[in-house]
């Protein structure tokens, strides 16, 4: 399945999205956890406070 994901950032007390990624997985589980590479790996460097909003990719 596609997956759209939202990743956010604290910016001034406030949630702001500062990326999204299309993940391709099978199961939620594993787009999850994709997504939490991404934000560790990619995100963590620049931003503190990331949370990531996942739904099916719909065209």
């Amino acid at each position: 399945m596609i997956y759209e994901v939202d990743f956010t950032a604290k910016i001034k007390s406030n949630f702001t999205t500062v990326f999204t990624a299309i993940v391709f997985a099978d199961t939620v589980t594993e787009c999850k956890e994709k997504a939490s590479e991404i934000a560790k790996n990619v995100l963590s460097k620049k931003y503190k406070e990331i949370k990531f909003f996942i739904q099916e990719f719909i065209v």
